[in-house]
């Protein structure tokens, strides 16, 4: 079973954010986002528009399919 866009973005996105080892106030603070709209997006209520996920991609140093693609449920499909 897969799960929405939404979804894989909060898991990838946390995941990001904890690696870099910087808080939700930092990454914040550093893309000039509100704290509630980064909430929103780690807690999967809303989804970021496009220049904001390649924003975060840059920001992480990561491309923008490592924050929207499932890459566990790729795995499991092969």
């Amino acid at each position: 079973m897969s799960i929405g866009n939404k979804e894989v973005l909060a898991k990838n996105l946390k995941k990001y954010i904890v690696k870099s080892g910087k808080d939700r106030m930092t990454v914040c603070e550093d893309l000039e986002l509100s704290y509630s709209t980064l909430t929103d997006w780690i807690n999967g209520k809303k989804y970021p528009r496009i220049n904001n996920i390649e924003r975060l991609a840059e920001y992480f140093n990561v491309s923008k399919s490592d924050l929207i693609e499932d890459f566990e449920e790729i795995k499991k499909d092969n």
